[in-house]
């Protein structure tokens, strides 16, 4: 019976063994996104260094791409082999990987439980009706304003687009430019025109216009809520500057944060970076005026948000850290950096009048969610839609038929050779 004790003892203390050097086992969890600002990418490595000081044996292999270029690169690493752990994006523009069965199906999971979304944000993170990603945040744009610009020339946000040319034109009759603006980056051009074009669609029934235009159901001029997105648009783009198109994001945040202009149409994911150039600085922002006597809403979507690959090594591990990142702790430590607002419950931190402005309008309901969109344009049809709203921007001599008639042909094109 000695002998058998002895056996037990070695035996357990081999199983314990065992079991810490499986617990040891060297990790490396591969993520890949889009984060495109330094605020951003120094808070995240931030993030991640905490996490292997307390799990020595996990490293991540974190890749950073522009967000056009992520598009491209996702699609050519799954078909290699290679696909990432932790994947940025909106599950409704990468279906074609979520039904080939590359992405952790994450319905009914605890994370996504405790997060307690509403049901623009559930949307957001789901594909046909189940649940592929995990948020941290979320995002709004609209007009962002120098204060001090508004107060000296008694200026105030408008309501309508009259009020708003109005505006326009007193800063210009001042000797100040309107609006800096960062149109080298083709996301730029693109997210103007939703903030017109997001509310209209939704707010007419037509959340499914895009899928219809993707599958050739549909066409341009079956929507008048496009041609009103660009004709509002023009009237902005009346009041430009030399440097419209050659600004990449972080120039025209610069020249923002140094009042160069008293406007900028932009996101609450930039707000930290013009900050960061010039703290002393303060901002307001509002939504885009309509004209037809109604009250815009304001572009919701989810921000940080990570899909889970379905064929990952450490699917646990993988899973550990995403617990860790969606903590009140370190959640509250990503908003109180970034000022990008958190979706996870629990976090309080303080935020600027522009972040205040952004989460008093989700939480009024008057929001226009990219939710509510059947699906978001995706591939070669997000591609041609970027490249052809940036020409808009730059060639004034474009006028509204032309530019929808250039979409529809573009866009005739692609469903030809599908």
């Amino acid at each position: 019976m000695k002998k058998l004790g002895s056996l037990l003892i070695v035996l357990a203390m081999l199983l314990s063994m065992a079991s810490l050097a499986v617990a040891e086992e060297p990790i490396t969890i591969s993520i890949m996104h889009y984060m495109g600002n330094q605020v951003k990418l120094d808070a995240f490595d931030e993030i991640l260094n905490k996490y292997m000081e307390t799990h020595p044996n996990v490293t991540f292999e974190s890749q950073m791409y522009s967000q056009n270029d992520y598009i491209a690169q996702l699609p050519i690493r799954i078909a290699n082999g290679d696909t990432p752990d932790i994947m940025m994006g909106q599950p409704t523009q990468y279906s074609d990987i979520i039904e080939a069965g590359k992405v952790m199906d994450l319905t009914g999971h605890e994370l996504i439980t405790a997060l307690n979304l509403n049901e623009g944000d559930l949307k957001n993170c789901s594909y046909n009706g189940n649940v592929y990603a995990l948020p941290l945040d979320f995002k709004t744009y609209g007009v962002i304003y120098n204060k001090a610009i508004f107060e000296k020339y008694g200026l105030t946000p408008p309501t309508t687009q009259d009020e708003f040319d109005a505006l326009c034109q007193t800063l210009v009759d001042n000797g100040v430019d309107p609006f800096i603006r960062n149109y080298s980056n083709v996301t730029y051009p693109d997210i103007e025109v939703r903030g017109i074009l997001w509310p209209l669609l939704i707010e007419n029934g037509h959340g499914d216009a895009f899928e219809k235009l993707m599958n050739g159901e549909a066409k341009f001029t079956d929507y008048p809520e496009f041609a009103k997105a660009f004709e509002l648009w023009a009237r902005r783009l009346a009041f430009s500057r030399v440097d419209d198109m050659g600004n990449d994001t972080t120039m025209g945040r610069q020249l923002m944060a140094q009042g160069a202009g008293a406007m900028m149409y932009e996101g609450t994911w930039a707000y930290a970076q013009i900050q960061e150039f010039n703290p002393d600085q303060e901002y307001g922002m509002f939504v885009l005026p309509r004209d037809d006597g109604k009250d815009n809403s304001w572009c919701v979507q989810l921000d940080q948000i990570f899909m889970i690959s379905n064929e990952s090594k450490h699917p646990e591990a993988v899973m550990e850290f995403m617990a860790y990142l969606l903590s009140p702790e370190v959640a509250g430590y990503w908003a109180a950096t970034t000022l990008n607002p958190s979706v996870v419950p629990g976090v309080e931190t303080e935020m600027p009048d522009v972040i205040m402005t952004a989460i008093k309008g989700k939480e009024s309901g008057n929001i226009a969610h990219e939710g509510s969109l059947t699906t978001w344009l995706k591939g070669e049809y997000l591609t041609a839609w970027r490249q052809l709203t940036q020409t808009f921007a730059a060639d004034r001599t474009l006028t509204v038929d032309a530019i929808l008639e250039e979409l529809q042909s573009v866009f005739d094109e692609i469903n030809a050779t599908k």
